[in-house]
């Protein structure tokens, strides 16, 4: 049979009851029966011996409202006989006549008390009987009826038992009632801890009791929604790991190419220079090939550095003032006279004064606006435009940089900051600059946003 808390519950108060009547009748049976008896026997005693004293002082006018009443309140028979056993006053003998009485008090044992009996040999009756003297020296008889007395212990027997069923048919209902109350709650409750095994946590506690149920309950919804909340935050944790990855492995993929590409160039050109294939005049324009794409290998190895200094947490800038005009000017200026076959044009608007100073890492802060500038480049429109704006404000430093051509697709926008993201219309590139500009400007407790104008890209650099 399967174990419950009904059945267990159940039976614990069967056995309780069960115990309880035992115990009830073998104390009936065994102790109180004599417990009874004695208590009548001092009963009769005393009631007796008021009975004599109230004589010595009042006479036998003085007992009759007591004989009367012992008999009426203890079914007690009482005498007052002479010493020729004639009953002067006394109740009804109940069969006992003067012989029977004479008999009695000639047996008895003047104050003790003991069993008399009267009747016939075929229905007697024993009666508990105390007999004492007065001072004149006429007798004072109590009797009780044993029979009665009998009557009585074998009532209270007889209710004990009753009471002792209807106490288990009570035990029964109520440990019906209490189990029914546990058990389902905490069916419910053992419920919602086998889906949580199963990493389901749809199932809540829904009761208001205040017990300790009720506090289980709450305790386990909050368990829930804790361990809910972590393996959401895990899957999530894992999702991003799993996406970083496959990041790496395609930008492993993408540097390998990208170096690969000016090593083939300067390799080539390297092993011309070494035949002799190319004229003096040509050896110049040779030198500027190789220089070029040495310093494409230069810089990807600086964003690697870069990238691993991130990583690592050694990424730092140092900090001091210098004039961040004067180097958003050289910036431009530098970018502005590069050939490209898109003839783009470009423009610079400073709104603030030509000496503002800034206090900031100049080095960092270049390489971030110029990351930005050199993407703006990339993928400027043909004959568009690309836009530098300075604005200083209340303390606050804000750089735009503009360039019109192709938005960028909306599901991108919060992750081209990403390190190793490239996007789906890569142009070349490792995909680093971006997430290392995002970097410099938190270290300067600024903030970047990227943002898709009707003809173009805004991005916004705001420094403190």
């Amino acid at each position: 049979m399967k174990k419950t808390i009904f059945r267990q519950f159940l039976l614990y108060m069967i056995l309780f009851a069960v115990i309880l009547s035992v115990t009830s009748w073998l104390v009936i049976e065994f102790f109180f029966d004599n417990y009874y008896y004695l208590q009548q026997e001092k009963l009769l005693a005393t009631h007796i011996e008021e009975i004599a004293d109230e004589y010595e002082e009042t006479g036998i006018q003085g007992i009759q409202p007591l004989i009367d009443e012992y008999y009426l309140d203890h079914g007690m028979s009482v005498h007052y006989l002479d010493v020729a056993s004639n009953v002067i006053y006394g109740t009804e003998s109940q069969g006992a006549g003067k012989q029977g009485l004479q008999a009695t008090i000639i047996k008895s044992t003047i104050g003790k008390v003991f069993i008399s009996y009267t009747g016939s040999a075929n229905n007697p009756k024993e009666w508990l009987t105390y007999v004492i003297n007065t001072d004149d020296s006429n007798f004072v008889m109590g009797r009780i009826s044993y029979t009665s007395m009998d009557s009585v212990v074998g009532l209270v027997q007889q209710f004990f038992l009753y009471f002792g069923l209807a106490l288990i048919i009570i035990f029964l209902i109520f440990a019906y009632v209490f189990s029914k109350s546990m058990s389902k709650p905490l069916k419910a409750l053992n419920k919602i801890a086998e889906k949580m095994g199963h990493l389901d946590f749809s199932l809540k506690y829904e009761g208001n009791r205040k017990d300790e149920i009720g506090r289980l309950g709450i305790t386990l919804n909050e368990i829930t929604d804790k361990l809910e909340n972590t393996i959401s935050q895990l899957q999530g944790e894992l999702s991003k790991e799993r996406t970083l990855d496959k990041m790496r492995n395609q930008f492993t993929a993408q540097v390998s190419h990208e170096l690969q590409t000016p090593l083939s160039v300067i390799k080539g050109y390297s092993e011309a220079l070494a035949d002799r294939i190319y004229s003096s005049e040509e050896t110049a324009g040779v030198y500027d090939i190789l220089l070029t794409e040495a310093g494409k290998i230069s810089n990807m190895v600086d964003d690697l550095l870069d990238l691993s200094q991130m990583d690592s947490g050694a990424y730092i800038v140092r900090k001091e003032d210098f004039n961040l005009v004067q180097l958003l000017t050289k910036l431009f200026n530098r970018h502005k006279n590069l050939p490209s076959e898109k003839q783009y044009d470009m423009q610079l608007t400073i709104n603030c004064p030509d000496n503002y100073m800034y206090s900031g890492d100049a080095v960092r802060l270049e390489q971030a606006f110029r990351n930005v500038l050199a993407n703006a480049i990339k993928h400027v429109s043909k004959e568009g435009i690309v836009r530098l704006d300075l604005t200083e404000n209340a303390g606050a430093v804000a750089v735009s940089i503009y360039n019109s051509g192709e938005a960028i697709p909306s599901e991108e926008l919060t992750r081209i900051f990403d390190s190793y993201y490239q996007g789906s219309k890569n142009m070349g590139g490792t995909g680093l600059g971006l997430a290392i500009t995002s970097h410099i400007i938190e270290l300067h407790s600024g903030s970047i946003k990227a943002e898709n104008r009707e003809d173009g890209v805004l991005f916004s650099i705001f420094l403190p």
